[in-house]
């Protein structure tokens, strides 16, 4: 079972098989927006080929403490852009992260899949474009932001302020929001999310 680690800037994550799954929204906090946003894109992330479903379920083994449960959950592709920021405040992350990939064109939510299937200049209504898609996202990275406990609209505060500092492409792939403008400089994720 993974342990946790310390990583840059005093922030706990957890590993497992040498890849960081998750770091924790408690950790990052105080934290500058401009300093979260290094340590995500500098941060290892699980490779969806290699995710399992155990990986969204437990933290470190132990108790019902150690279940990620809740928080929010970023997509990033083979350059390493995040190109994806999802929420989970209802529904554990394998349930919610399982749900976006979905193999048809049929499956109600526009998915992580399927908008990646259109990104990549496939058909989303047919099946077989989904099939040709899943080898070219295999070395796509999850990473988990862990707020187990910090309700939901935190976490969907959170998803907000990484959408604002993360300009995620799948996302908004007819452009960002109006409302959503940059942060100031030295604004700490705390700050952001009381802005919010």
């Amino acid at each position: 079972m993974p342990d946790p680690i310390p990583v840059e800037s005093g922030v706990t994550s957890f590993e497992l098989n040498g890849a960081r799954i998750s770091i924790r929204l408690q950790d990052i906090r105080e934290l500058s927006l401009s300093d979260i946003v290094k340590l995500l894109h500098e941060s290892p992330k699980r490779q969806l080929a290699e995710l399992t479903l155990f990986d969204m379920l437990l933290r470190d083994g132990k108790d019902e403490h150690g279940a990620f449960r809740h928080g929010v959950y970023l997509f990033f592709n083979e350059a390493g852009a995040c190109t994806y920021v999802g929420k989970c405040s209802s529904s554990h992350f394998a349930h919610r992260i399982g749900g976006h990939f979905g193999m048809s064109p049929k499956y109600g939510m526009n998915t992580y899949l399927r908008r990646t299937v259109k990104s990549l200049g496939l058909d989303p209504e047919n099946y077989g474009d989904y099939v040709k898609a899943l080898p070219l996202i295999g070395h796509h990275r999850l990473l988990l932001i862990d707020a187990n406990n910090a309700g939901a609209t935190i976490i969907r505060r959170l998803e907000q302020v990484f959408h604002r500092a993360l300009r995620p492409t799948l996302n908004f792939p007819k452009g960002y929001p109006r409302n959503y403008k940059t942060f100031d400089d030295g604004v700490t994720l705390q700050q952001a999310l009381e802005l919010q």
